[in-house]
């Protein structure tokens, strides 16, 4: 009998050591009128989480299933509501009892806008804008312009960072720029203003000829095509109907950037290619609208396609090409994913990356998916985290015609079936 005890006392304490401990440590921060993260201290043994969450008195809504992150942010709430949220561990031994918590949302325009504003390292066509960090907020957007004007230029419109470099600047110019922050799909922040003036002089500016010297006669093939600066406008012609420009451009070192095509004097369309000729971004607006690529790559040559669509040509009026380099930009978002109601860190799928371009867009956005293990799903949501457009393609770059939308911020989701990355674009 007193074998049996010993044994059935180490039965059981072996049971009561192997039992998966509920989370402790729990905290909600970041709360603002619409958005708030959850977060909790690892447990020993744990191999993933489930988290749900609901307002008090009605049924729990499961939003992260066997998660291995130790946070999750919420998304889409009701302004100065309050909300439970709970957590359970998922051990070998089996899941554990649920910790359970809750907070309020504050009221809508609790989104804070950055402070802290400064630029540095101001050169004559350069400078990086800095700022500090908004507790819940999820992304920023720049915007930059010359005093003297009343157009604003997009420098980022969702970067996770507290800083960007500006590039392609006048000397001796002041600029005006802007900042706020985004706190969730339908919660923005108002403007925090700076302002900086380059150094030096403006240059004289080079002869407006027009076709300019890298529009030669060999260009109309990616192997004749003339190298061209990087941060330079080049003037060029179409003409006639049958035309098209190549022009060569070496990236040095990895990073962003973005081909504009401007100036238009009719319909003329644009392709950036690698250098095997592979497409890596187009950009077909109607009329006479700026075209623009971003790309986010490594550093090697690439090609820029000028050419029209219908009978658009001229041989007098010119467009005008440019690569303009963006490296500090963040152009992949790849560590968001969110859904109208969470948001997590799924590394489920590691290397699924997305780029999306022109951005801000006009009729057209590309959609470029790296690392995704199946076919890819891409939803496209607007502020109020409502579906409006659905599409799978197993395609590398996928072409979305958002001409239908109106202006305004949009997020795009791909899922490949293991994981979602998310990223915000601007329709014009």
């Amino acid at each position: 009998m007193k074998l049996i005890a010993l044994f059935l006392l180490v039965v059981a304490s072996y049971g009561a050591s192997a039992q998966c401990s509920a989370p402790t440590g729990l905290a909600t921060n970041g709360i603002t009128a619409t958005a708030a993260t959850a977060t909790w201290a690892p447990v020993s043994g744990a191999l993933s989480y489930n988290v749900d969450y609901r307002p008090p008195g009605y049924d729990w809504i499961t939003i992260a299933n066997g998660t291995t992150s130790l946070q999750w942010s919420l998304y889409g709430m009701t302004p100065t509501t309050t909300y439970e949220w709970r957590v359970r561990a998922n051990c070998s031994s089996g899941p554990s009892n649920y910790t359970q918590t809750q907070f309020t949302t504050g009221a809508m325009g609790s989104c804070v806008a950055p402070g802290g504003l400064s630029a540095t390292n101001i050169a004559s066509t350069t400078a990086t804008l800095n700022w500090t960090s908004v507790n819940g907020a999820i992304s920023y957007s720049v915007e930059y312009k010359p005093a003297s004007s009343s157009a604003w230029i997009y420098a980022t419109s969702a970067t996770i960072g507290t800083s960007v470099n500006l590039y392609s600047l006048s000397a001796s110019t002041t600029y005006d720029w802007r900042v706020y922050s985004n706190c969730s799909l339908s919660e923005g922040s108002g403007y925090s203003y700076g302002q900086f003036t380059t150094s030096g002089s403006t240059p004289p500016p080079p002869p407006s000829t027009c076709p300019g010297p890298y529009d030669v006669s060999t260009n109309g093939t990616m192997s004749g095509a003339a190298a061209i600066n990087l941060n330079t406008d080049v003037k060029g012609t179409i003409a006639p109907v049958s035309d098209i420009d190549y022009y060569k451009f070496t990236i040095n070192t990895a990073g962003t950037f973005t081909v504009w095509l401007t100036t238009l004097p009719g319909n003329y369309d644009l392709v950036v290619l690698n250098s095997s000729g592979t497409q890596l971004g187009i950009s077909k607006n109607k009329g006479t609208k700026n075209e623009s690529v971003g790309l986010s790559g490594s550093a090697g040559t690439y090609y820029a396609k000028v050419y029209p669509t219908g009978n658009a040509n001229s041989s007098t009026s010119c467009y005008t090409l440019k690569v303009q380099t963006i490296t500090a930009t963040r152009a992949i978002v790849t560590s968001t994913n969110v859904t109208s109601a969470a948001s997590m860190e799924n590394m489920k799928n590691p290397d699924l990356a997305i780029n999306l371009f022109p951005n801000p867009a006009g009729d057209q956005l590309n959609v470029s998916v790296e690392g995704a293990t199946t076919k890819s799903n891409i939803k496209v949501y607007n502020l109020m985290g409502k579906l409006i457009m659905q599409q799978e393609s197993n395609n590398a770059i996928t072409q979305l015609n958002i001409s239908k939308l109106p202006a305004g911020f949009y997020l795009v989701h791909v899922n490949d079936g293991k994981a979602t990355r998310s990223a915000k674009f601007v329709k014009q």
